[in-house]
């Protein structure tokens, strides 16, 4: 394990609150508030209601009627025993079920869970106007699994589960899903999920970096991306942090910033570097129980924030920029201790 001096934890007094809460916005937070027009076209599906519905007794013809309109789950051979043995299994699971009882009290109508996918997809379409994004969007039960995203994009449909969205539901404690991952399923997380999707699919470059402070920015630049996307979202949902970690890291940026650069951590391509800075988990342990994980997200969102405050910049040419410590160096990013 690397070594790092023990930050102070500094009291976040009220009217440090107050301040912060009245202070001016900052000039990066200006070009995010555009003005965009109404998207057309979307269609909206619920697989959930169709597949706990569908008649057991006779499951192989009963998938075979809605395979068309749902073939983002039913692309498979339908003729095969083994396939639509595994989707009966699903559907009569008393997990999926109690699952779908869950999200159908949680999600009654998709009032919601419209507006906010065509909130992304309005600013979305005015960065990128020339991509088409999906307009079909449908959403499901998919089982809690860990190993897949919440939301996933492809080429003709958006797909939202909608199980990942219960609000910290007991279900996620019985299902073995860590708290501070369970903490982040409530309904507004799909605006960030939805937007980091997008980001993946349409704009992620597969590079490889050279130091811990490249990391950072990359990762802070789809941070700033997904703020670009939702304007309006706070940074605890941005980050995925509890309010009293933001309250840890703010009131530590400017020592955790100064522990960096004296420890030398920028530039380093150690891996227990990057796991301290960049992986997730409840909290930095090398720091406090009470610090966030991937402290280095932190900072690299606010260096590419210092960056986009200083120069007169467009998401996309921002995005555009392959010259990582470039950026680092034109953003004068230098908290106060």
């Amino acid at each position: 394990m690397i070594r790092l001096k023990l930050l102070l934890i500094l009291a976040v007094s009220s009217a440090t609150v107050f301040m912060s809460c009245n202070s001016p916005t900052p000039e990066y937070k200006k070009k995010l508030f555009v003005e965009t027009e109404p998207i057309q076209g979307l269609s909206f599906d619920r697989y959930e209601e169709v597949l706990f519905h569908l008649d057991t007794a006779d499951f192989q013809r009963e998938l075979k009627t809605i395979q068309q309109q749902y073939d983002p789950f039913l692309e498979g051979d339908l003729d095969n025993p083994e396939a639509v043995s595994y989707l009966k299994k699903f559907a009569v699971d008393p997990l999926s079920i109690n699952l779908y009882q869950k999200v159908k009290r949680s999600f009654p109508h998709l009032n919601e869970v419209e507006g906010i996918v065509e909130e992304v997809y309005r600013h979305f379409h005015y960065y990128y106007p020339e991509v088409m994004l999906p307009r079909h969007i449908f959403t499901c039960v998919s089982g809690v699994d860990p190993e897949m995203p919440p939301v996933l994009c492809f080429d003709d449909a958006l797909v939202i589960s909608l199980d990942w969205y219960l609000n910290n539901d007991v279900v996620y404690e019985q299902l073995g899903i860590p708290q501070y991952r369970a903490r982040r399923t409530s309904v507004e997380y799909i605006a960030k999920d939805i937007a980091q999707q997008l980001y993946e699919n349409y704009l992620y470059r597969d590079v490889k970096h050279n130091s811990l402070m490249e990391e950072m920015v990359e990762v802070g630049r789809k941070d700033f991306f997904i703020e670009a996307m939702c304007p309006e979202m706070a940074d605890s949902v941005l980050l995925g942090y509890s309010s009293s970690q933001i309250q840890w890291v703010e009131g530590n940026e400017g020592m955790l910033w100064a522990d960096m650069v004296g420890g030398q951590y920028l530039y380093s391509t150690d891996l227990e570097v990057y796991r301290t800075f960049l992986l997730d988990g409840p909290f930095t342990n090398e720091y406090s129980h009470d610090a966030p994980p991937r402290l280095g997200e932190y900072v690299g969102l606010h260096i590419v924030r210092s960056y986009m405050n200083l120069h007169d910049l467009s998401l996309q040419e921002l995005m555009r920029n392959g010259d990582l410590q470039g950026l680092f160096l034109d953003s004068h990013y230098k908290p106060k201790k």
